[in-house]
């Protein structure tokens, strides 16, 4: 009952899927609704059937768009001229994004103060990263209780930006280099789906091959025809809970900055998410887009890969990467053998930065 309770309680998110600063979702419509919960007093005439109300809602258009630099998902109405309750209006409600990766995002949040009775209306919206379909929940609260009610809406976008419109869905995330012959790892959740998967490194675009995966562990092998400046070794010490860690990627992609980002931490658990025994828990910030990127030690040394962390309205420091001695099997599986550190020694941070920033990369889907 005890790990049911944890499963519902916390939603795992990948962190990869980060795309464009601003993906729009465009000529939408409501396909059906529903009403799930109808329990309230009808003693305010105006309010006695908040879904009649929706029925005069005559639109132009209604459009949703995601701001990664925000990290917002905004729906904009523009009503119809001739609608009853907002005449010639363009409507736009801001909504904080809770979750998102390659097939989900998830926003939730709540508008006060409207009309006489002080109504709280609190929305949830998820979409559906690949089809463009939209679950739009609303509550209407008042705040003397005279009624309360939730409706259902699923909506569906016919017109989607370039980034969403396309079959491998825009995603991007984080890569690096185990070799110097151009092999690089990532999550497999980070290139699935994708025809052709890019890197960007040192100012230039390469295109590369897709050599090998794991979808258990969820690692991807690629291979690029670069020869990289560093690349990382992996460690040869088995990793501690309190080693101190660094995480390097590029969250919500290049809508926040195209500068490689770089997180601190310590590990909290040699084991993962339900007992997994291949990855390790550790408190530094994980966000979509830092999929795939390195996790090393105060040596320099690979000791993770970054692949999720637990949902932010939920948890706080509670993120994943799957050990480095895993990845190092599969690498040795698929006929590439990573390069194990020779010595020992805690190394200032302009070493450490110096070894992050040259071989980590961005990676996205073309």
């Amino acid at each position: 009952m005890k790990k049911i309770f944890i499963t519902i309680l916390f939603i795992l998110v990948l962190s990869g899927g980060a795309s464009a600063e601003i993906i729009d979702f465009r000529d939408c419509w409501v396909k059906s609704s529903t009403t799930l919960d109808h329990n309230f007093e009808k003693t305010k005439s105006s309010y006695d059937d908040i879904e009649e109300s929706y029925k005069r809602y005559q639109m132009e258009f209604q459009k949703f768009s995601i701001n990664a630099t925000t990290n917002s998902l905004v729906r904009t109405i523009k009503y119809s001229k001739d609608n009853r309750m907002f005449p010639d209006d363009l409507k736009q409600i801001s909504i904080p994004i809770e979750s998102w990766d390659n097939e989900y995002l998830k926003a939730s949040g709540t508008e006060t103060g409207r009309g006489s009775f002080g109504v709280a209306n609190k929305r949830t919206v998820i979409i559906n990263m690949v089809s463009g379909e939209i679950q739009y929940t609303q509550r209407f609260e008042s705040s003397n209780n005279v009624f309360y009610k939730k409706v259902d809406y699923k909506i569906v976008c016919n017109d989607l930006s370039s980034d969403i419109a396309s079959e491998n869905g825009g995603s991007s995330g984080t890569a690096f280099f185990v070799s110097n012959k151009g092999h690089l790892l990532t999550n497999n959740h980070v290139v699935d789906g994708c025809k052709i998967s890019k890197i960007a490194y040192q100012g230039k675009d390469y295109g590369t091959e897709l050599i090998a995966t794991d979808k258990t562990l969820d690692l991807a092998l690629l291979k690029a025809d670069v020869r990289p400046k560093s690349f990382f070794n992996f460690s040869k010490d088995d990793v501690k809970k309190l080693n101190k860690v660094y995480v390097a990627g590029y969250p919500l992609g290049k809508g926040l900055s195209d500068d490689l980002k770089i997180s601190s931490g310590i590990v909290s658990s040699l084991k993962g998410f339900d007992d997994n025994s291949n990855e390790i828990q550790i408190d530094a910030p994980i966000n979509p887009g830092n999929s795939g990127g390195p996790i090393i030690n105060e040596n320099g040394d690979l000791i993770a890969i970054a692949v999720s962390g637990l949902a932010k309205d939920q948890t706080e420091g509670i993120n994943f990467g799957i050990k480095s001695s895993a990845a190092e099997t599969f690498l040795k599986a698929n006929n590439t053998t990573p390069k194990k550190s020779m010595y020992s020694g805690i190394k200032d941070n302009d070493k450490l930065l110096e070894i992050l920033e040259e071989g980590t990369v961005y990676t996205y889907c073309n």
